[in-house]
């Protein structure tokens, strides 16, 4: 006991006066008395106050001196004071402790006048509750309430403190409750508990209002709450607790997620404790009355709470918390997820709330609600009763489902690295080290309101003592702690020891032991490194004791101590990298946590600054010395393949001669969430190579020849191995053969010590097989294996148990390989995918008859939409699933009665899920998958038949249309006419739809040219249509519609068809004009007797049959016209599946307006939704003229209706047109026409307060875009007033008037509506005052709008002699191939689109342009990026002088000094993502997009002839990398006619090429420009469709005028950040010559969309074409090809 508690002891020997005794203790711990007493001075003081008021000398007799003054003898006078002031609250929190408690101390107070205050505060706290028990005395010393009052007494003279009114501040409450708290612990019983609990009472009674608000008030609530359910402490907490809740009502109404997190933890025990004392209730008294009484205070809180309203929420928020303490106080059962109760809407709630981005509820909190909710969790026996039982609102089955309605994994999952530091506080202050600080104060401060009350001491003990030892700025307090809790932390406990002694880092930092001990014990021993860092010393007891919190703060200390060391050579740091050095050279699977750990310190370092005069993040890199290639192969041990990437390029750039080892890269790319950057690998190539490619690509017929040369050339040799065999395992399942693939796993070949790979296939195999007499243990683990399981018990065990009971075992299986450890794209989304199976496997079995069965399988084909266009290897396991469970249930009785169904209708849905299956491979185009499938559905034609269905049509069908897509046309098609002649096909229990069947032989006879036109018109297509019997809506009808159109479309297209035309209007026109001469010639020879009659007459016969001919082929023309625009028509009317016929019909009206039949065909335009013509509104607006014609008149009825059912969409245009200076009678016309429709709409009442609306507003942007700024003056302080000031009325517009009316912003980006309701856009509020002049020639206006949705607009309003319709045209070709990509398999796996930007024209001379958020031009960081990252090297202005200086020159001459130029000039680019990008994860993924839209972009503006490409013309999205092409006007190969011709087909320069990464151009880059090609190739019918629109738009412009070739590249060479187009001169071409400036336009597009050379080879070319130096040398100057 002298050893452990001599402060109790010496202060007690003390007060007795048993100096001896005291002296004893003092030696036994090798110290003396004084030394003894300087270490318990505080406790020794409390006790010798008590023990002097507690027992005076009798009256009239005097005592021995008093212990103060024995104590100030023995220490001195000067020493006491000093430590009587400095361990004030310690003597106070001590005498408090030493209190008797005295229940309510009612005579004490009432009588004293001095404490009526404390009286009245303690009869407000009785009456919400107390108990009257009176305890049992405690162990001494102990003394009276009235004792300890008169000693505090004392204490505070000695200091000169008052008592009464300066005592009990919001520190000396915290301090003094929190001693209190520490003394309460379960082996001291309830009665000690009970005991400190009413001096926790009577604390606040005599704090008073200091307890109302702060930390205090929060403190004590947090602290108070976890006795509510104890019996004997009840009453009193309860009482204490609704007294402080009631008072802090104000300032708790400021803190919802302090409120809410107590309330849900309250409710969590109370709940728990019920459950408990419900059973003990009837046995016992006291248990009963505490149930009263608890359940009493429960019913109060929720009263209490319902009445509470948080001024810092938003009536939205407020009503989510209400409704979430509404839910929570109705909770009475068991968790669960069940419709309509308690329990579900509170989950419900609280995932909402978790997924906003203003959350009620902090993690605490949030994990204290889970906790109560998941505890007993109750699941719902099918998704029919469960609220997330759709897919949309879709977690182990959750999940499963929702990967199974999407295929997509959430960003979040796949994350190597969150960054969760305090940047808000780097963004106000510049220090260096005040992060890491942060960080430490803000977990400290979270573990202030922990559960576990040892923690929050601990925690609230370390804040206190940084906060008094350690001289911190203000800036880390005030953005880290709020005033309350920085005042309340002012007192602290001084330590007695010093600082620790330093401990060796390397020694310790070895990664022998466990993680936990490890990282502990590293982060101490850096602390003690640190002597002279208080704040670091501080933090020794609390990463000792609460487990988890060195991990969490490591970084920061690492921080902290590098910041302090950076500046001496060698130290600290030095011995940090060793550590960090040696963990990554030494990283193995047991070190994975460890090496973890440290790598994502070394990503938060490289997040903060180095030096407060730091010029480039690039020094962030050096705050330890490693080397980064160790680094990359520990992170790929640690399965954080992003991050090694990161490093591997950040060790390319550091050591530019050395290469990276290729194996490195190969399984950095096998394993990131990409599937073209391993092809980036530059390798070796052997056999063994060329064979892994193939097995990466999923090749599976190259891979088995390989593998199966492989295998045999082993067993010639008597070598065999493990991983041939299952190379060609692999193979087999990549095509579908698991009958070959499990036959061959279960050969000798295989043993007990098999691999897991091998294991895992023959799961695989087996479940697909339906093979269910495998073993397959619980502590197998593969991933196949839970799959197995499921399936083999679901198919085995018949049991009267609900078949979800059979399932839930494998669910958690999987959940528990997903939770273990990081997780990567692949292995995370094998894991979801097989939740998605397990989840549709168990939704189909969980029906309990036909019509549920038949609901579950409508929910798996409403998943099938993203499967069409997913990776195969992610939908063929789900469809394969399906195959087998609905196998399943056709040959297992049980689950048919489980089921509810019979025999045929099981075999029906069989049927359904293998047809299913096999379409989905022909989507594909996974062709033996699909004959896989149509084999089983041919097997199964005899068992159906047995159970009364007929399926043999669509088993025949579909073997016909695996056979067509194998090349097999002739079988195909006689299957399919075979199938057309048996009538008994549309009768059969599959229907097979005459109609669709007749299309689509029609269509495939004119593919296979086996019949001639007329006859599959007459024979078929016509017939399909009789088929539909009038029922001309839905997907079927739409489909014959379709083939139908397309069918006349090609033979209007077939080149044979227009040769032959083309050569009979010739031979008619040359035989006409020689009839005509003969006819002169023998007019004046003697007509019938002349010479020349008897040509005559045969020149007449022959022209004759010309004539016949020619009228055959116009007729047949005309027909095949007609009939493909009216169905293309009858189509766009009949379903949604083929909205891209509307280009193609706009082409044929438009090509062909002033033809009758054409008009007549398409007078059925009413009947197609206006939405579907919508993107066309430029074109068909063009066309307006102001005549009395029948295309005229469905013109404009078709642009009456889409203005009228989309305003927003078409009105722009119109109102243009009307304000557009005609020069000459079209425009006149066209103007006249546009103004008629206006007029039009107006008349309307629907439409006409929406066009005054817009035609006001385009008024009033138009006059801003005409108002000319004068570039000399000061425009920082332009507004909108000062602009308009000449023209107030038009300022008032938009200060008053435009945001009335109740529009949305003209730049925002509006989805077509089917249902034409626009009501709910968020609209225009006001426009931000200020305006910013732009630069440019025509000096644009940028100006703000704010919408109602709080969305800032910021628009560009242009005028002067730019025609903006240029770029709104290019824009829609933009927009209308990124659906052609978004339409592409491969394409759209990749997120391949083209960024758009919103222009709305005005005028002829005006516009609005969007500004894109977000974006800087890219010579905007390329050209300072230069000169801070490369500071001694030349300067932009130096490069273009002398590339500028050699223009004129020789070819070899200007190579010469662009190479010049660019050795002097290295790119930066990659340091925009690798420092504007935090972690790995958003520096891949923005790179990513960086590169795949510079390859689309490329590619497409290659194909479009897209010049101009200057480095200002190209913008950067900051928050995703993706890239912006604007100033679209020079396109069609109008760059190779410039001054300097453009000889690039795109901008492909050495910093484009550097921002890709290590791989360059290989890799993405190529693979992204291949596959656009491709698509656009694959659809050039479709592109080159929606450029002959372009054709007939007599607005736009084919060609540049000269002066406007000059001004260009003169503007862009005097360009220093930004540039805005603007063209004088612009030369209206004549009619003829722009009509051969279109087709020569036309003719190059489509000579590039030819096939004339493969993709492969066309994008080899093209990227040599862009990088060649000898290029790029001649470009102009302007263009900084050298950037």
């Amino acid at each position: 006991m002298c050893k452990d508690v001599p402060e109790e002891l010496i202060a007690q020997l003390l007060v007795k006066g048993k100096d001896e005794n005291a002296e004893f203790v003092a030696s036994r711990n090798g110290v003396t008395l004084k030394e003894l007493l300087l270490q318990s001075f505080a406790k020794v003081v409390a006790y010798s106050l008590a023990w002097s008021v507690g027992h005076p000398p009798p009256k009239g007799k005097e005592g021995d001196p008093s212990i103060s003054v024995q104590i100030r003898k023995r220490i001195g006078d000067d020493v006491y004071s000093q430590l009587f002031t400095k361990h004030f609250p310690l003597i106070i929190s001590h005498l408090y402790q030493l209190m008797q408690d005295d229940g309510t101390s009612e005579k004490l107070l009432s009588r004293d006048p001095n404490l009526a205050e404390v009286h009245h505060v303690m009869q407000e706290i009785t009456v919400e509750g107390y108990s009257e028990r009176t305890l049992a005395k405690g162990l001494d010393p102990h003394f009276k309430t009235r004792v300890i009052l008169n000693a505090i007494h004392h204490a505070c003279t000695t200091v000169s403190v008052d008592d009464k009114n300066d005592l009990w501040t919001p520190s000396m409450v915290t301090f003094v409750a929190r001693r209190l708290f520490d003394t309460l612990h379960p082996a001291q019983g309830p009665v000690h508990t009970c005991g400190v609990i009413r001096n926790i009472r009577f604390l606040v009674c005599l704090a008073g209002p200091k307890v109302h608000e702060g930390y205090p008030l929060k403190m004590l609530i947090q602290g108070l709450k976890s006795y509510i359910t104890d019996t004997v402490c009840a009453d009193d907490t309860i009482g204490i607790l609704r007294y402080l809740l009631s008072k802090g009502n104000e300032y708790l109404s400021k803190h919802p997620s302090f409120v809410i997190g107590t309330f849900l933890s309250i409710l969590a025990s109370l709940r728990e404790y019920t459950q408990t004392a419900v059973k003990m209730a009837q046995q016992d008294t006291q248990t009963r009355s505490t149930l009263s009484i608890i359940r009493s205070f429960r019913s109060w809180l929720a009263e209490h709470l319902a009445k509470l309203e948080f001024q810092a929420l938003s009536p939205k928020q407020n009503k989510i918390f209400q409704s979430i303490v509404q839910s929570a106080v109705g909770f009475r059962h068991n968790g669960n997820a069940l419709k309509d109760t308690k329990e579900s809407e509170l989950l419900r709630l609280l995932l909402d709330d978790d997924m906003t981005t203003d959350k009620l509820l902090d993690d605490a909190s949030r994990q204290l609600a889970f906790t109560l909710f998941c505890s007993d969790f109750a699941r719902p026996e099918s998704f029919r009763e469960d609220i997330f039982g759709t897919d949309q609102q879709s977690f182990e089955r959750v999940l499963g489902r929702s990967y199974a309605s999407t295929g997509q994994l959430h960003i979040e999952w796949t994350k190597e690295m969150e960054f969760d530091h305090p940047t808000d506080i780097t963004s106000r202050v510049s220090w260096i080290d005040i992060t890491p600080e942060g960080g430490i104060l803000r977990r400290l401060k979270a573990l202030l309101f922990s559960d576990d009350k040892n923690v929050a001491g601990l925690a609230e003990g370390t804040l206190a003592r940084i906060i008094n030892e350690v001289q911190l700025r203000e800036d880390t307090f005030c953005h880290v702690l709020l005033e309350d809790e920085y005042r309340a932390l002012q007192w602290a406990e001084t330590p007695v020891a010093g600082d620790p002694t330093p401990q060796s880092i390397k020694s310790i930092g070895e990664p022998t032991t466990s993680f936990a001990v490890w990282v502990k014990d590293l982060a101490i021993a850096m602390c003690t490194n640190m002597p002279g860092v208080p704040f670091i010393i501080c933090l020794h007891t609390v990463l000792q004791e609460v487990e988890g919190l060195a991990e969490e703060l490591f970084p920061y200390i690492t921080h902290i101590l590098l910041a302090r060391d950076m500046k001496t050579p060698k130290g600290l740091r030095e011995e940090i990298s060793n550590l960090f050095q040696l963990c990554f050279h030494a990283c193995e699977e047991k070190t994975i946590a460890h090496n973890t750990l440290l790598i994502k310190t070394v990503l938060y370092l490289r997040t903060q600054q180095v030096s407060e005069r730091e010029v480039t993040k690039a020094s962030r890199d050096d705050w330890l010395e490693i080397d980064y290639l160790d680094a990359a192969r520990a992170a790929c041990t640690c399965k954080m393949f992003k991050t090694a990437l990161l490093f591997t390029e950040m060790h390319s750039y550091e050591v530019k001669h050395e290469g990276i080892p290729s194996e490195l890269l190969l399984e950095i790319f096998k394993n990131i969430d990409d599937p073209d950057s391993f092809y980036g690998v530059s390798q070796t190539f052997s056999l063994k190579t060329v064979m892994n490619n193939f097995e990466y690509e999923g090749d599976g017929w190259k891979s088995l020849s390989l593998r199966g040369a492989n295998l045999e050339s082993g067993m010639r040799l008597g070598v065999t191995s493990e991983d041939e065999s299952l190379g060609i395992i692999n193979a087999l399942n990549t095509l579908g053969m698991n009958g070959l693939s499990h036959s061959f796993l279960q050969s000798n070949t295989f043993t007990s010590n098999s691999s897991g790979r091998t294991i895992d296939n023959t799961y695989r195999s087996a479940w697909k097989l339906e093979q269910w007499d495998l073993p397959c243990p619980a502590s197998c683990n593969t991933r196949s294996a839970p799959i197995y399981r499921a399936l083999q018990s679901v198919n085995n065990t018949v049991d009267s148990r609900p078949v979800s009971l059979h399932v839930d075992p494998h669910f958690l299986d999987v959940m528990k390989q997903i939770t273990a450890g990081t997780q990567t794209g692949h292995t995370l989304g094998g894991g979801m995918r097989t939740l998605a199976m397990l989840t549709e496997m168990e939704e189909v079995f969980v029906s309990k008859d036909y019509k549920q069965l038949d609901e579950a399988w409508d929910r798996l084909q409403n998943r099938n939409s993203w499967m069409e266009t997913g990776k195969y290897a992610d939908v063929e396991e789900m469809m394969a699933m399906r195959q087998a469970t609905f196998g399943s249930m056709a040959k297992r009785h049980h689950l048919r009665i489980h089921a509810g169904v019979d025999q045929r209708q099981s075999r029906y849905m069989e049927a359904r899920a293998l047809v299913g299956c096999c379409k989905m491979a022909r989507t594909h185009k996974v062709l033996q998958h699909a004959l896989s499938a149509a084999t089983q559905l041919n097997k199964v034609v005899e068992p159906c038949r047995e159970a009364g269905l007929d399926i043999s049509g669509v088993a025949t069908l579909q073997t016909a249309n695996v056979l067509w897509e194998d090349g097999q046309g002739v079988p195909s098609i006689r299957m399919l006419t075979a199938l057309e002649k048996d009538q008994s096909s549309s009768s059969q229990s599959m229907v097979v739809g005459r109609a669709k069947l007749l299309a689509k032989l029609g269509s495939r006879l004119s593919e296979a040219r086996l019949e001639k036109p007329d006859k599959i018109m007459s024979r078929y297509l016509e017939k399909a249509i009789e088929e539909l019997r009038n029922n001309e809506s839905g997907p079927e009808a739409g489909r014959v519609f379709h083939e139908f159109a397309n069918f006349c479309d090609q033979q209007l297209q077939n080149p044979s068809n227009i040769e032959d035309f083309e050569r009979v209007s010739k031979l008619k026109e040359d035989k006409q004009k020689e009839v005509n001469e003969l006819v002169k010639l023998n007019s004046k020879t003697g007509g019938k007797n002349g010479p020349f009659y008897r040509e005559l007459k045969t020149a007449k016969s022959w022209l004759a049959l010309d004539n016949a001919e020619y009228n055959r082929l116009r007729d047949n023309r005309d027909a095949f016209m007609e009939k493909s625009i009216l169905n293309y028509l009858r189509c766009l009317a009949a379903c949604d599946d083929y909205d891209g016929d509307a280009v193609r019909f706009s082409a044929l009206w438009l090509g062909n307006a002033d033809e009758e039949r054409v008009n007549r065909a398409a007078s059925i335009l009413d009947k197609v939704p206006s939405k579907k013509l919508v993107p066309l509104m430029n074109q068909l607006s063009s066309r307006l003229l102001n005549e009395k014609s029948e295309f005229q008149r469905l013109l404009m009825d078709l642009i009456v209706r889409i203005c009228h059912d989309h305003p927003y969409h078409g009105l722009y245009q119109i109102l243009a047109l009307t304000k557009t200076s005609p020069n000459d009678d079209t425009a006149v016309s066209r103007q006249t026409a546009a103004v008629g429709i206006v007029d039009n709409l107006k008349q309307k009442r629907t439409s006409r307060d929406v066009v005054s609306a817009l035609d006001s507003t385009t008024q009033a942007y138009d006059k801003l875009a005409q108002v000319k700024a004068d570039k000399k003056k000061d425009n920082s302080r332009m507004t909108l007033s000062i602009l308009l000031q000449k023209e107030r009325e038009r300022a008032r517009r938009f200060e008053r008037d435009i945001p009335s009316y109740g529009i949305p912003p003209p730049t925002m980006h509006i989805d077509v509506r089917a249902d034409s309701d626009y009501s709910r856009l968020p609209r225009i509020v006001r426009y931000e005052p200020a305006v910013s002049i732009a630069s440019g020639l025509s000096l644009p206006k940028v100006i703000k709008c704010v919408a109602s949705d709080g969305t800032t607009f910021k628009q560009l309003v242009k005028g002067g002699t730019d025609d903006m319709r240029q770029d709104a045209i290019m824009e829609q070709v933009f927009e209308q191939v990124s659906v052609l990509l978004r339409r592409g398999r491969i394409t759209r796996q990749r997120n391949l689109k083209i960024r758009t930007y919103k222009v709305v024209p005005l005028s002829s001379n005006s516009g609005i342009i969007e500004f894109v958020p977000n974006t800087i031009p890219l010579g905007e960081f390329l050209l300072p990026a230069h000169a801070k990252y490369y500071p001694k090297d030349w300067k932009p202005s130096q490069c273009k002088k002398v590339i500028f200086d050699a223009q004129g020159k020789s070819r070899d001459f200007r190579t010469s000094e662009y190479q010049r130029a660019a050795q002097n000039f290295p790119p930066v680019m990659h340091f925009f993502f690798m420092h504007e990008f935090n972690g790995p994860d958003d520096w891949y993924t923005s790179r990513l997009a960086y590169t795949r839209s510079t390859a689309a972009i490329s590619i497409l503006g290659h194909v479009l002839g897209l010049g101009d490409r200057h480095i200002h013309n190209i913008l950067l999205d900051t928050k995703t990398g993706e890239v912006v092409h604007i100033d679209l006007g020079v396109a069609f190969e109008q760059g190779r006619i410039l001054p300097v011709p453009e000889v690039v087909p795109f901008r492909l320069t050495r910093d484009i090429v550097d921002g890709m990464g290590i791989t360059k151009t290989e890799g993405v880059f190529r693979r992204c420009c291949e596959f656009t090609l491709e698509v656009l190739r694959n659809e050039a019918y479709s592109i080159t469709t929606i450029l002959d629109v372009l054709r007939y738009d007599p607005l736009y412009s084919w060609s540049i005028s000269p002066l406007r070739m000059k001004r260009m590249q003169d503007n862009h060479l005097e360009q220093s950040i930004t540039s805005a187009r603007s063209v004088d001169g612009q030369v209206k071409p004549k009619n003829n010559e722009g009509e051969s400036e279109a087709d020569r336009a036309l003719t190059v597009v489509a000579k590039k969309l030819s096939k004339t050379l493969s993709v492969g080879a066309t994008v080899n070319e093209l990227i040599q074409l862009a990088t060649d130096e000898r290029n790029l040398a001649v470009l102009f100057a302007g263009w900084q090809a050298y950037a």
